[in-house]
């Protein structure tokens, strides 16, 4: 009857679902798990992993000048008063301003910025008993698309490619009555590696003025086709501030082991 027809209709299930679209909504809704996985492991691994300095890339380099002063600290300065290393707190992985790269005209009045292609200084530590600084430079790959643009190279140079020019400029003043006084280090390379997605050099620049004396340093990025210094540099970070202060660089024995030559 049509009253019991109705009344079992909550009952009734359908007809069944054909075999190609159950298999079909199957493996749509798994491919959509895959993506999603996929991508949270890349954002994982760019957070965690890709950012990370290669295993050549040691924070402390050792030379002979680092070596002999470092005896001499020991021999003769109270650890606990004096400090063989130091940094600054506020400058940790310090960059090149997001806005360092030439701007570009997108229309008649409309300006872009590049925002993406940096230089960033992922340590930075200071040796006043040998007149001596050490710095390790990253940069992405998107840096040098940049470079190859502005250069007009008929290719985009690679990761290992040694296509900068990196020197430190000191502003210190020899005594109390002097005026400020610079002066340009230029660098020794220690160590260089690539990851996925950047490039890491490490140099170390010596023979610099008495610690205290200095009030200002500037790492300045040239490309080595177009060293003048007396043009803009292509970039340029600011590592020390004197107003600022320093902290002590806790060496570990990695650390020591270098300086002191150590295999």
């Amino acid at each position: 009857m049509a009253y019991d027809f109705f009344e079992d209709e909550e009952e009734y299930e359908g007809p069944p679902v054909p075999r190609f679209w159950n298999i079909l909504g199957k493996c749509i809704k798994f491919t959509a798990i895959g993506l999603i996985v996929l991508i949270n492991a890349f954002l994982l691994w760019r957070v965690f992993f890709s950012t990370s300095e290669p295993a050549a890339i040691k924070t402390v380099a050792g030379n002979d000048v680092l070596s002999s002063a470092y005896e001499e600290y020991l021999a003769n300065t109270d650890p606990e008063k004096q400090f063989f290393a130091l940094y600054q707190a506020g400058k940790d992985n310090i960059s090149t301003d997001e806005k360092w790269h030439k701007q570009f005209e997108l229309a008649e009045g409309e300006v872009a910025e590049n925002e993406f292609a940096q230089f960033f200084l992922t340590d930075v530590i200071f040796f006043p008993y040998a007149n001596q600084s050490q710095i390790v430079l990253r940069y992405n790959k998107s840096t040098l698309v940049h470079l190859g643009e502005d250069y007009e190279l008929s290719q985009t140079p690679s990761k290992s490619d040694d296509v900068f020019d990196v020197t430190l400029v000191v502003y210190y003043s020899p005594d109390a009555n002097s005026a400020t006084k610079s002066m340009r280090l230029s660098a020794t390379l220690c160590a260089s590696d690539t990851t996925a997605l950047y490039s890491f050099w490490q140099y170390s620049f010596a023979e610099m003025p008495a610690f205290e004396s200095i009030s200002d340093m500037n790492v300045e990025i040239y490309y080595k086709g177009d060293t003048d210094y007396t043009a803009i540099p292509y970039a340029v970070i600011d590592i020390y501030d004197q107003s600022l202060g320093t902290r002590d660089y806790q060496l570990d024995k990695k650390d020591i082991a270098a300086i002191k030559g150590d295999k």
